[in-house]
C-alpha cells in the first residue's frame, strides 16, 4: 500500500528569474517587545496597499523589505502602534532565482509563488474569496441544507516538496451560507444580535466576507457615499462600479431597503445593501451544527477532489514568460510508521504492540488493551497516591432531583477506575440555582455565596453549571471564572462540567411509594461514557493522577512544552520517559511573545526543581513549542541551559532542539493511503495508520498521531513540526512527538491528535487564561441571557 501526499511538485521553475528592491527598515527596536509582530504588520500592510508579495528578508543583524520590481515605490514611512517604521531605500537588487539550492531565500521564493498561484484564481469567474489569503470558494453551491447552503471550496499553500524543489499543497474547505439574505427590513434589534457574525455579501460579481457591525440610519437609495465631490446613494455607487451590464441583484435593488454597516481591515467603516448579504453559520453555532457531519470529508472524497482541484486550475502556471507546471500526481512518503510506544501501568504492568499478525489489528488491539488494563486490578493507573480532599458543587435543581444518583454513580466509577485512592466521596456544597438567572452573572454570583459560606480547606473540586448561551467558538465565561475563582480565593484546583447529560440520561420513576431516579434505558451507553470521562479527565486528571506513561525512553532526556495565551503562559516538563510530568501556568504581560529573561527564568527554575526527582542531570534537552517560538524565547532557551549547566543541573555538554509544533495550517498536509480497489477497478482510498510520516527538508516534518485503526469522522489531519534550532533529527524529533502522542488519558482506547507536552499546556490555558469580564460579576444585570429551564 502507497502512501500518497496532497504536496504536487512544480516543475519548469529554472528559467524563473524574480528582481527584488531591498528597503531597510530602520525606527524599530530588535529588543523591543513588538518588534516582529510591527515586521508582520508591515507585511500585510504592504502587501495589500500594493497588491504585491511583499515579505522580509534577515541579513546581518538588519531586516529588509523586500519589493519585486515592476510594483512601484512602497512608501517611506509606515505608522504602527507606538512607533514609525522607515523605509530606506538601499539601491540594491536581489536577483533571485528558482533552481537555487540556497534554502534561506526559500521563503521568499515561496511568497512569490504564492501570490502567483492564487492571482489567477482570485479572477476566475467560478470561484470567490472571503477574504485575502484565505480558501476559494466555487459560487455555485453544491447542494441546499435546508436554510443553508453548502459550498465547496479549496486552499493552497506552496511548501518545500519532500523530491525536492518547491511543490504547493492543495486541501479541501467547506462553508455553510444562509440560502436567503438579510431582510430589507431588518430592525436594529436584530442586527444588533448579530453584531460580530460573518456573512457573504455578493457584490455582483464580486464576493466577500464581511463582519457586521450595525446597521445604518440611511436607506439603500439615500445619499451616503463621496463620489467626486458629491454624495451619491448606496446604490447609485454599486451600478457606477459594477461592469455592464449590472448583475441582475444589483439592478433589481429596491432604495427603500436596509443598510448594514461593516469594518474593512482600517478604520474605515463602509456599508452594504441588506438584500445582498448572506450569514454564515459556524458549525460550533446551534444552526450550523445540525448541518455539520455534511462538512466532514472523508479520504476517498477528499483525494478525488483535491486532485479535481490540481486539473481544473493548476496544470499550467504563467509566471511572467514563463509557463511552469503543476505534477498531476502527488507526492509520496517514503519508510514504515513510527513505531508504537511501550507503555507503564501501575504495578509495573507494560503495554506493547504485538508484533505478529496484520499491524493495524495489532493496533486496534493495542488501544483496548490500553484500556482495559485501567480496569484492570492488577495494573491500574500508574500513579496510585491516595486522593486529597475532595469538593462536589452542583445547583439546587439537581441536587433536588438526579443529583444523588448521579453522585452514587460517580462514587462507583472511580472505586472502579481508581481504588488505590480511597473511596471518592466529596465534600458537597449545593448554590441556589432557583432563585436567579441561569447566564454567566447569575451562576457566578450564586456559586460565589455558597462558596463563601462553605469552611473551605485546599483541594481539588468539581462543579457542574448550566451551560449559558455563547457565540460559537467563545469562551465559556462561566467556566473560566470558576477555575480561576476557585484557585485564587480558595486554592482549589477545579474542573467544570454541564448539566445536559445530567439532565437528559436520567429519569424520575414511581417506586414504593416514592420518587427515584435512574439512568434512562436509551441513554444508559451515553451515560455510562460520560461518568467515566468525568472520572477521568475532569477528577482524576485534575488530580494530577496519570493512567499511564511511558516505558519506551525518548529520545530527549527532558521535553519542555510551552504556550502561550491572554498573557499566561504554561509550561509542561517530562523527563525519565514520561515517569515524571509537571505542568504549571504563570501570569505573563506578553500576549504571546514571551522575552529572552523571562523564558530563562521560567524554564531554569522548572527544571532547578525537578533535578531531584532525575536519574541523572539532562543532556539532551528539547523544547516544544505550541505556535511560533520567536527568536527572543529561543535566546532565552540557550540561557538557561547556560546558567543551569555552570550550576551543574545539567550536563556540561547539553544539547537543545527547538521545535515548533503547529495545530494548524492554512492548507494542511494529508496522507492518505491509497491501493487498487478489492474488487474490479479504481482506487481505496483510506486514512493513514498512525505514525505515518513524511520529512520536509532537514528541519520539517509531518506526523500522523490520528488515523487508522482507531475511528475518527473524516481524515486525518498531521501534525507540522519544524526544528528552528538545534541538531536533534527531524526523525527522532518526530518519533518523540508521536511517542507523547500516544499517552491517551483522555480517551485510552482511541487516539490524541496533540503530545502530552502541548495537551497539558492546552488544558491548563483552555479556562485559566481566558478573558473573564469579573466587572461583570460584580456589578452587572443578571436578569437577561436565560438559558429556557
Amino acid at each position: 500500500m502507497s502512501t500518497e501526499t496532497n504536496c504536487f511538485k512544480i516543475t519548469g521553475l529554472e528559467d524563473l528569474r524574480i528582481n527584488y528592491r531591498l528597503f531597510q527598515i530602520v525606527g524599530l527596536r530588535r529588543d523591543g517587545m513588538d518588534y516582529y509582530g510591527n515586521i508582520q504588520k508591515i507585511i500585510r500592510r504592504l502587501s495589500f496597499q500594493m497588491k504585491a508579495p511583499v515579505t522580509t528578508y534577515e541579513r546581518g543583524g538588519e531586516t529588509f523589505v523586500l519589493v519585486p520590481q515592476d510594483y512601484g515605490d512602497p512608501p517611506n514611512q509606515i505608522m504602527l502602534v507606538g512607533a514609525v517604521a522607515t523605509l530606506r531605500e538601499t539601491n540594491e537588487i536581489l536577483d533571485l532565482s528558482f533552481d537555487s539550492n540556497s534554502s534561506e531565500l526559500d521563503p521568499v521564493r515561496m511568497r512569490f509563488l504564492q501570490f502567483s498561484v492564487q492571482d489567477p484564481l482570485f479572477r476566475d469567474a467560478r470561484l470567490w474569496q472571503p477574504g485575502a489569503g484565505k480558501p476559494f470558494f466555487f459560487k455555485k453551491p453544491e447542494k441546499a441544507l435546508g436554510d443553508l447552503e453548502l459550498f465547496e471550496g479549496f486552499t493552497l499553500r506552496v511548501v518545500p516538496h519532500q523530491e525536492g524543489g518547491l511543490g504547493v499543497i492543495v486541501d479541501l474547505r467547506r462553508k455553510l451560507v444562509a440560502h436567503s439574505s438579510f431582510s430589507t427590513s431588518i430592525t436594529r434589534e436584530e442586527i444588533n444580535k448579530l453584531k460580530g457574525r460573518s456573512c457573504v455579501y455578493k457584490m455582483g460579481d464580486n464576493w466577500y466576507e464581511i463582519s457586521v457591525s450595525g446597521l445604518s440610519d440611511l436607506k439603500v437609495g439615500d445619499p451616503s457615499i463621496p463620489l467626486e465631490g458629491r454624495a451619491i446613494s448606496l446604490v447609485d455607487y454599486l451600478h457606477t462600479k459594477s461592469a455592464k451590464p449590472v448583475p441582475p441583484s444589483i439592478a433589481m435593488l429596491s432604495p427603500d431597503g436596509a443598510a448594514i454597516y461593516y469594518r474593512t481591515n482600517g478604520p474605515e467603516q463602509r456599508s452594504a445593501p441588506a438584500a445582498l448579504c448572506y450569514l454564515v453559520e459556524d458549525t460550533h453555532g446551534a444552526a450550523g451544527a445540525r448541518s455539520q457531519p455534511h462538512t466532514i470529508i472523508d479520504p476517498p472524497d477528499r483525494h478525488r477532489q483535491i486532485n479535481r482541484v490540481v486539473r481544473m486550475f493548476l496544470g499550467s502556471l504563467k509566471i511572467g514568460r514563463v509557463e511552469a507546471k503543476v505534477a498531476e500526481r502527488a507526492g509520496h512518503t517514503k519508510g514504515q510508521p513510527l513505531s508504537v510506544p511501550t507503555l507503564l501501568f501501575g504495578n509495573h504492568k507494560t503495554l506493547a504492540p504485538k508484533k505478529d499478525g496484520n499491524y493495524a489489528d495489532s493496533l486496534r488491539d493495542y488501544g483496548r488493551r490500553r484500556l482495559r488494563l485501567l480496569d484492570d486490578s492488577g495494573a491500574g493507573f500508574f500513579e496510585q497516591s491516595p486522593l486529597v480532599r475532595q469538593y462536589l458543587v452542583i445547583p439546587k435543581s439537581i441536587h433536588n432531583s438526579c443529583g444523588s444518583q448521579f453522585l452514587l454513580d460517580l462514587k462507583a466509577q472511580m472505586k472502579s477506575l481508581y481504588p488505590s485512592g480511597g473511596a471518592y466521596d466529596p465534600e458537597l456544597i449545593v448554590y441556589d440555582d432557583l432563585n436567579g438567572s441561569w447566564n454567566f452573572v447569575g451562576q457566578s454570583r450564586a456559586i460565589r455565596t455558597a462558596m463563601d459560606a462553605a469552611n473551605l480547606q485546599p483541594g481539588f473540586g468539581l462543579v457542574m453549571v448550566h451551560r449559558s448561551e455563547r457565540r460559537a467558538r467563545s469562551a465559556d465565561q462561566l467556566a473560566a471564572w470558576t477555575v480561576k475563582e476557585f484557585n485564587q480565593k480558595f486554592q482549589i484546583a477545579a474542573a467544570v462540567i454541564h448539566t445536559d447529560m445530567v439532565k437528559r440520561g436520567y429519569v424520575a420513576q414511581r417506586r414504593d411509594g416514592g420518587t427515584c431516579y435512574t439512568i434512562k434505558d436509551t441513554e444508559e451507553r451515553r451515560v455510562r461514557g460520560y461518568i467515566r470521562n468525568v472520572a477521568i479527565n475532569k477528577i482524576l486528571l485534575t488530580n494530577g493522577k496519570w493512567p499511564f506513561v511511558l516505558e519506551t525512553q525518548l529520545n530527549a532526556d527532558v521535553v519542555i512544552g510551552i504556550d502561550v495565551k491572554n498573557s499566561t503562559a504554561a509550561f509542561t516538563l517530562i523527563a525519565d520517559g514520561g515517569r515524571i510530568i509537571r505542568f504549571s501556568t504563570s501570569p505573563s504581560r506578553q500576549k504571546e511573545q514571551l522575552l529572552k529573561n523571562q523564558v530563562a527564568q521560567y524554564v531554569a527554575d522548572l527544571l532547578r526543581k525537578e533535578r531531584k526527582n532525575l536519574e541523572a542531570a539532562p543532556r539532551e534537552i528539547v523544547i516544544h513549542r505550541d505556535g511560533r517560538a520567536w527568536p527572543s524565547e529561543i535566546e532565552g532557551f540557550r540561557e538557561a541551559c547556560k546558567l543551569l549547566a555552570q550550576e551543574g543541573f545539567i550536563a556540561n555538554d547539553w544539547r537543545l532542539s527547538v521545535v515548533e509544533i503547529s495545530k494548524s495550517a492554512p492548507a494542511p498536509m494529508r496522507m492518505f493511503n491509497v491501493n487498487s480497489a478489492r474488487e474490479g477497478n479504481g482506487m481505496l482510498v483510506e486514512n493513514p495508520i498512525v505514525g505515518s510520516w513524511v520529512n520536509i527538508g532537514e528541519n520539517e516534518g509531518f506526523v500522523c498521531t490520528t488515523g487508522r485503526p482507531f475511528a475518527m469522522p473524516g481524515t486525518a489531519n498531521p501534525l507540522h513540526i519544524k526544528r528552528v534550532d538545534g541538531a536533534m533529527s527531524m526523525e527522532k524529533c518526530l518519533q518523540d512527538v508521536f511517542d507523547l502522542s500516544c499517552l491517551t488519558w483522555g480517551r485510552p482506547e482511541g487516539s490524541m491528535r496533540l503530545p502530552i507536552s502541548i495537551k497539558l499546556c492546552d488544558r491548563s490555558l483552555y479556562d485559566e487564561a481566558e478573558d473573564v469580564n469579573e466587572d461583570e460579576v460584580e456589578f452587572g444585570n443578571d436578569n437577561f441571557a436565560e438559558v429556557a429551564r
